[in-house]
Parts: C-alpha cells; sequence; structure tokens
C-alpha cells in the first residue's frame, strides 16, 4: 500500500468485488442454538465399519483372519465384560494372533472382575455388620449385592475361571444371596436360576438341593425351579425325584429351553 497505493486500493476493490460477485452467501442460522443449555449430539452410525466386521463364529469357520483380528481389536478397545462369550470362542482360534488377542483381553476382564468383586463382597459384608444402619445405606448396600451379583453371574455363566476358583465364587454367590434375603423381592427368578446352577457347576450339592427347594417352594409354577431341579437330579443320579420333577413339569403349560427339552425327549 505504501509502494503503490493506487494499485493496492485497486486490487481489495477488485477483490471485494469479486467475492460479493461470485463467493457471497447468506449465513443460514435455522439449526443454530444459541442457548446455554447443553445440546446432546447424536452421532451418525459407523454403518461401514460395522458392516464389514463378521461375527467371531462366522469369522473362525471360515478362516477370515484379517475379519476375526479388526474384530478382536475393536473387543479389546470397548466394553469387555459384554463380549466374554465372544472371547472366550476366540481363545479356540488357529490364528494365534487372534488367540493372543482373546487371551490379554480376558486376563484384563478377570482381574478386573475379581478387583470389583472381593472389593464390593467386603464393602457389603462391612455396610451389614454396622450398627444402626440408615433405610439409605441398607438401600445402597442392597443395590450393591445385586449388581455384584449380576456381574458375577455374567462372568462365571461364560465359564472361564478355573474350577477352584468357580467353586469360590459360587459360595460368594451364595452368601451374597443370603444377605438379599433380607428384601426378598430382590431375588428375581433369574437371580436365583443363576445362582442353582453355579452352585451345581461347582458340584456343592448340599447347598445347590437347599436353594433349589427354596426356588421351588417360592415360585412354584414357573418353568425355571423345575429346570433347576432336574438337572440337580441328574447330577447326582437322584432317578425318583428326577422322574417326578420331569412329570411335573410336564404338566405345566410354560416355555421351557431347548437343553431341557432334550432331557424331556430322552426320558419320555
Amino acid at each position: 500500500m505504501l509502494l503503490c497505493p493506487v494499485a493496492g486500493v485497486g486490487f481489495m476493490a477488485l477483490g471485494s468485488l469479486c467475492h460479493k460477485l461470485f463467493f457471497y452467501r447468506e449465513v443460514d442460522l435455522a439449526d443454530v442454538v444459541f442457548s446455554k443449555d447443553r445440546v446432546r449430539t447424536n452421532l451418525p452410525a459407523m454403518e461401514e465399519k460395522e458392516s464389514n466386521i463378521v461375527p467371531v463364529e462366522e469369522a473362525m469357520s471360515i478362516a477370515d483372519k484379517d475379519n476375526l483380528r479388526k474384530m478382536m481389536l475393536q473387543i479389546v478397545q470397548g466394553d469387555l465384560k459384554h463380549k466374554l462369550a465372544a472371547i472366550a470362542t476366540a481363545l479356540n482360534s488357529d490364528d494365534s494372533e487372534t488367540s493372543h488377542y482373546a487371551a490379554s483381553a480376558l486376563q484384563n476382564v478377570l482381574g478386573e472382575f475379581r478387583f470389583l468383586v472381593q472389593k464390593n463382597y467386603e464393602e457389603i459384608k462391612e455396610s451389614g455388620e454396622k450398627a444402626g444402619e440408615s433405610e439409605e445405606e441398607r438401600g445402597k448396600r442392597m443395590k450393591l449385592a445385586e449388581e455384584t451379583l449380576d456381574l458375577m453371574g455374567e462372568v462365571m455363566g461364560n465359564r472361564l475361571l478355573v474350577e477352584k476358583e468357580q467353586a469360590l465364587y459360587a459360595d460368594i454367590m451364595e452368601e451374597i444371596c443370603r444377605i438379599l434375603l433380607e428384601e426378598e423381592s430382590r431375588l428375581t427368578v433369574k437371580r436365583l436360576e443363576v445362582l442353582c446352577l453355579q452352585l451345581l457347576y461347582a458340584e456343592n450339592y448340599e447347598k445347590c438341593r437347599e436353594w433349589c427347594s427354596f426356588f421351588y417352594l417360592r415360585n412354584f409354577g414357573d418353568a425355571e425351579p423345575y429346570i433347576c431341579r432336574l438337572k440337580l437330579y441328574f447330577a447326582t443320579g437322584d432317578r425318583r425325584n428326577f422322574f417326578s420333577t420331569l412329570e411335573e413339569l410336564r404338566s405345566l403349560e410354560v416355555d421351557i429351553d431347548k437343553e431341557t427339552l432334550e432331557l424331556i425327549r430322552i426320558f419320555v
């Protein structure tokens, strides 16, 4: 501007004119929010990423190592607790890299599981032994017991622990269920079924028989207590009680899972 003032002014005027003629657009403020309230952004689904990854069983059956490895990397980076079944399946993969990813993920999940269960169990016991517990504190203790029981059922249902450890945590589940008896409505059908089956898998037949009887008397008419009793009597070789329970179950008009239905077909 100092060396060529006329040319400089002319260049700026020409640039401004070109901008208005060819590039200028009115700003659309219809979607702009000036409020200070928090706005929740809905991100679009990652369709390409999701569609390119196949289920772990299919990837293993067709030996698709690339997709299988991608899937395992996503599992490791995501919420592992809800993907234990996929991790357990991938452990048996012929691909060493996939097996390594699965073993690393499983180690992390089980380490977190052991820490949380021990921490929550000690907190539940200490809170219950404290004198003068308020209703609010009692509610928090019951809620923590429910969450711990559900977590244990989810992890232990995949049978990823060694037998001794599986038996140890089955005993802890049983103690937590006894604590929940203070508010029996919190012991849902699903939780009682999981407890009975875990005690059965741990071969703790005495406690399993005790809880199966409680389950049967409390939820008479539901299919789940009958199924638990059938599995217990089958495992212990109690033929008389097995067939009497089987006849009771056949007389009920309830839905039965495939495993129990196979038992009925075998013995009827």
